[in-house]
This record gives C-alpha cells, sequence and structure tokens, in this order.
C-alpha cells in the first residue's frame, strides 16, 4: 500500500514537474534570445538626422560695376581698382562668410590688403588704436564710414587705416609702410564705396 501512495503522489507531481521543466527551459530560451539580439548589432540602424543650412545669399551689386570695379559681396565694398595694380580676393566660407580678405599691388613695391572678420562683433575704434603708435592716429572717413589710421611697429610693420561697420571692424593695411605708399592708400580709400 505504501507503493501505490508514492506511484500516486508521483503521478500527482509528474505534471507539475513537466510544467516547471517547461517554463525553465522557456525562460532560458526567452534570456538567451534577449541577450543574443542585444549582442548584435541592428542590421538597419536609424540614420542622423543631416541638417541642411541654407547659406545666406551674398548681396549683389545694387549697381553696374565700372571697369576696373570690384565688388565684395560680403561687406557690400566697391573697390575701383587701378590699371596698374592687381587684385586678389579671398574668403574662408563653410556656408556663411566667415573671413575675407582682398588684395591690391604693384609687386613687392605696395601692396594694400584689406581684412574682414565676420567674428569680431562689437568691435570699437578706440579697441583697434590701442595696437597704433599714438603719434600717428588720426581720424578719417572712408566710404561714408568714421575710422582711424596709425602706424602699427612690429614683426608686421604697416599703416593701417580702420573702420567699423555694422559692429564688425574692417581693416585696410599697407604694406611697406612709407610715405608714398600711404598717399597711394590714400587716394584708393578715398574711391572706396558702400552699397
Amino acid at each position: 500500500m505504501h507503493r501505490k501512495l508514492d506511484q500516486k503522489n508521483n503521478m500527482n507531481l509528474k505534471p507539475l514537474v513537466t510544467v516547471a521543466v517547461v517554463s525553465v527551459i522557456a525562460a532560458g530560451i526567452s534570456l538567451y534570445s534577449r541577450n543574443h539580439i542585444s549582442a548584435e548589432p541592428n542590421p538597419t540602424p536609424t540614420p542622423v538626422p543631416v541638417v541642411i543650412t541654407t547659406p545666406t545669399p551674398l548681396p549683389s551689386p545694387n549697381r553696374a560695376l565700372k571697369p576696373n570695379e570690384k565688388f565684395i559681396a560680403p561687406i557690400g565694398l566697391y573697390i575701383p581698382v587701378p590699371t596698374d595694380m592687381t587684385f586678389k580676393q579671398e574668403g574662408v566660407d563653410d556656408g556663411t562668410i566667415v573671413n575675407v580678405g582682398f588684395y591690391l599691388d604693384k609687386g613687392e613695391d605696395y601692396e594694400l590688403y584689406g581684412l574682414f572678420s565676420s567674428l569680431d562683433g562689437n568691435q570699437t575704434l578706440e579697441s583697434a588704436k590701442k595696437d597704433m603708435v599714438q603719434s600717428t592716429v588720426n581720424e578719417i572717413v572712408i566710404g561714408g564710414y568714421k575710422g582711424i589710421e596709425g602706424l602699427i611697429t612690429g614683426p608686421k610693420t604697416r599703416y593701417m587705416a580702420v573702420i567699423i561697420k555694422d559692429g564688425k571692424k574692417i581693416a585696410f593695411s599697407t604694406i611697406p609702410p612709407t610715405e608714398a605708399n600711404k598717399a597711394i592708400t590714400d587716394q584708393l580709400l578715398s574711391t572706396f564705396s558702400f552699397q
């Protein structure tokens, strides 16, 4: 009789053991699947959104250019180029203008270099004046904008004229800084105009 009771208990336990074993196997498969899937790279990664910036269009001249006249769009500057000089313009552009430089030269004897940086916000003439030899500083007007001129000495000695337009500095440097070259620059700057 003792044996009959054990068999009866075993029969009652078999379905429970089977359910328990099946549950453990199912849980193991589920855990394995989760770990296995997360360890593999995603075959279709979500693409990184591409931000497209529309560059600000550069202004066009609001009038026809005269013969030998150049227009520097980022600053709206008209420059008449004398026939005995060479003109060259450079710019750094990543969709927006950061720096613009231009040259007027007669070889090694004379060079006028203009520089504008959009990064130099809230500039003042006082900040430009501190680099100049104080006894050489004079007030000037270029294309209707007040500015200063003076001699800057040091490793890059040059005569410099500076104006502030829309809170940004535009500098015009003359190399070599001789009196004759300063007279050429003064004549050139008197012909510059802004849009």
